[in-house]
């Protein structure tokens, strides 16, 4: 008797912390949402800007300093961040349980790899963006660097090849 309470103790706290971290990653992404969409680079961020100024963000010095970290390092691939944040909330919600996280950590980080380069590649010019472009300092750095190795990045086929792979990555 006592080992089933201590049982069904210990896995209603096993599924209420499921819980917990889904909805803090839930809310995390919502943060991040309303925080990129007040992103301004005019704001102040980790390089540029005085903490004093005027700041346009919702969440202020922080959401500002987060997210131009954020767009600055992953450039549009990072609104994906954002959707995989709010998908592994809700599964954790609804399922209550962590599986296979470590591939799902690997792939998060082959989509954020392949779908920086293809912007970079593909339509990396932005004026919103203006420090590193849509594809962020990623991008660049992957970019350089397979086309160190690979000369023929820029082929239609690369691009395919990489937007697949974003894709399969990212589902």
């Amino acid at each position: 008797m006592n080992a089933n309470f201590l049982n069904s103790v210990t896995n209603f706290l096993k599924k209420r912390t499921f819980e917990f971290v889904g909805l803090l990653l839930i809310s995390l992404g919502i943060a991040l949402s309303i925080s990129f969409a007040t992103y301004s680079p005019s704001d102040p961020s980790l390089i540029y800007g005085d903490s004093s100024s005027n700041i346009k963000n919702f969440f202020g010095i922080y959401g500002s300093k987060i997210s131009d970290f954020l767009l600055q390092s992953f450039g549009l691939i990072s609104f994906l961040i954002l959707l995989t944040l709010i998908s592994w909330g809700f599964k954790l919600i609804f399922d209550k349980e962590l599986k296979d996280i470590t591939f799902k950590v690997f792939f998060l980080i082959l989509y954020i790899i392949f779908g920086c380069t293809f912007l970079h590649i593909t339509f990396n010019n932005s004026f919103w963006l203006s420090d590193n472009g849509n594809s962020g300092f990623v991008g660049k750095i992957v970019y350089n660097l397979m086309n160190q190795h690979i000369p023929l990045i820029e082929n239609q086929y690369t691009n395919f090849v990489l937007i697949f792979l974003t894709i399969i990555f990212f589902i």
